[in-house]
């Protein structure tokens, strides 16, 4: 379905990268993949032939430096986004750093990236740039995570801007309505009902599909648990 396309996962070394690298494999794209921690992502590079990159990117010029690094070897066609971070808590008792590291980890990667991927996306008139939201965003109210839920928002938002502004590129924000299963969330709710929560493989595999699919310039995906 990609066969040879070249595609960036960032977040690389996350849970939901996981998924994503080997669904990418199969599918047949040339994956290049992207962490701030080499550690994290060297065995899953390893197992599918991917490149790697070392990158912040709540740091502009590091995430040119990927891009560039990416354009040497292959025409950059596709992005996963997955780079994000959660946090709870009622508002004002928050401390007001976390403003700061919700937005950055949640919105200023996805600006960054954006503006390192899309010249060159944009020059050749096609790519496809997919990035993760959350439920919060999608049914536009979030009481407990306010923070979070006004990051995804705004991540949600940029993206279904951009598609009035960019030619050529298609957009896919996907909001998981639900909790993920991966290994972290099931030591952070030991009590908690796994069968209740949402694959990270299905969000990974309809991410493929969207990046596979013709036409549109934007899709925006809600995936809700299977109970």
């Amino acid at each position: 379905m990609l066969q040879g396309k070249a595609f960036l996962v960032t977040g690389a070394g996350g849970a939901l990268a996981r998924a994503v690298i080997p669904a990418l494999h199969r599918a047949g794209a040339r994956l290049f993949l992207s962490d701030p921690r080499p550690e994290r992502m060297a065995e899953r590079a390893q197992g599918v032939g991917a490149e790697t990159f070392v990158a912040d990117l709540t740091r502009l010029e590091e995430a040119e430096a990927l891009a560039r690094f990416v354009e040497r070897q292959a025409p950059l066609h596709g992005v996963v986004h997955t780079v994000g971070g959660f946090a709870a808590g009622r508002f004002l008792d928050s401390d007001p750093g976390l403003y700061d590291w919700m937005l950055d980890l949640n919105l200023r990667t996805t600006y960054n990236l954006l503006r390192a991927v899309l010249p060159y996306m944009e020059r050749r008139g096609e790519g496809f740039f997919a990035a993760i939201a959350a439920g919060p965003a999608w049914t536009g109210t979030g009481p407990g995570r306010v923070l979070y839920t006004v990051a995804k928002t705004a991540l949600a938002s940029l993206l279904r801007s951009l598609q009035g502004e960019v030619e050529g590129v298609r957009f896919l924000v996907v909001y998981p309505m639900g909790t993920l299963d991966t290994e972290a969330n099931r030591r952070a709710m030991p009590e908690a009902d796994p069968s209740r929560w949402i694959a990270p493989e299905f969000l990974a595999e309809a991410i493929v599909l969207a990046a596979s699919a013709r036409g549109g310039r934007l899709l925006e995906l809600p995936i809700y648990p299977p109970t």
